[in-house]
């Protein structure tokens, strides 16, 4: 169970560790060199941007083909080849245009142009937003909800596993049974060689586990609860969280002796009738027969069963 939940978990940092891709992150750095550069303005007085950087005389509205013709136009003056002071500006050319030329990137950038750009920060790892984007808290929302899926997927699947396990052993153990189901036949169950092992009753069809105390306990699978939704990432969670922050910091309820109060929680004695009647349901779904008591199969699996003197 440990190992799907790492899983769970990786795949909810897997999604929130990416934000940006090496090309947005080199469309990033070279606008803010560029801003660092010429002050965040040109000669105008308006904000410096890629096609302001690159001269292009139609600004946003210049075609690739326009763009790329841009770049050899310039070369003329700045290529390193003919003044190697113009090395670092060249390529800042050439990264400018590599991007704007390409159409995926250029949409990206006139995004960011559009909406902000992320600032930078060496102490906080690089690029990030002062304020988390829309975007985000939907990628945000879209993991969790992905990885409260699949614990619920996986939850399920163990269920199922463990039913079949449950039903597998009593099926193994009924086949012994040389009495059709009439009588009653014992049996002794070992894991392993070194496992002491557990004596085991066959009675009218039931397989029962007999215990240290002499007691013995009704094996069956229906004693497993089902996972619903509930169980899942998306409910437990929060309620986890709350428990662990929130739910600690407030009072604990004082017993009162208001009328219409039960005395021992501080509820109304409608509150308490109906807390009692779901508890009373939750224990009949839990224990289909009478006198059930928790015991350990010999699998190491936890279960309820019944108890017989």
């Amino acid at each position: 169970m440990l190992r799907y939940k790492s899983l769970v978990v990786l795949a909810c940092l897997v999604g929130l560790v990416y934000c940006f891709t090496k090309e947005e992150v080199e469309m990033f750095q070279l606008q803010k060199e560029i801003v660092d550069k010429y002050g965040g303005k040109v000669s105008d007085g308006s904000s410096i941007d890629f096609y302001k950087f690159l001269r292009l005389p139609e600004g946003q509205k210049s075609t690739t083909k326009q763009i790329t013709k841009n770049l050899r136009k310039l070369s003329r003056k700045y290529h390193p080849d003919k003044n190697p002071k113009y090395r670092k500006l060249y390529e800042r050319l050439n990264v400018a245009t590599k991007i704007l030329a390409n159409e995926s990137l250029r949409k990206t950038y006139d995004y960011y142009l559009k909406n902000g750009f992320p600032d930078y920060d060496f102490n906080k790892g690089g690029f990030f937003f002062q304020r988390v984007k829309p975007a985000t808290w939907f990628l945000v929302l879209f993991v969790f909800l992905a990885a409260s899926f699949m614990h619920l997927v996986i939850m399920k699947l163990q269920y199922k596993s463990n039913v079949r396990r449950i039903t597998s052993f009593i099926q193994q153990c009924k086949a012994q049974d040389d009495t059709d189901g009439l009588g009653e036949k014992r049996l002794f169950f070992k894991q392993h060689e070194e496992d002491p092992g557990k004596e085991l009753v066959l009675r009218f069809g039931d397989v029962y586990v007999v215990e240290e105390d002499g007691s013995e306990s009704l094996i069956s699978a229906d004693t497993i609860t089902k996972p619903t939704i509930f169980d899942a990432l998306i409910f437990r969670l929060p309620l986890s969280a709350w428990n662990r922050t929130f739910g600690k910091l407030l009072p604990e309820r004082k017993p009162t002796d208001e009328a219409g109060k039960n005395n021992a929680g501080g509820i109304t004695l409608a509150e308490a009738v109906a807390k009692d009647n779901e508890k009373e349901k939750k224990n009949k779904s839990v224990q289909p027969k009478s006198g059930q008591k928790k015991m350990t199969l010999p699998n190491g699996k936890v279960i309820y069963s019944r108890k017989t003197d």
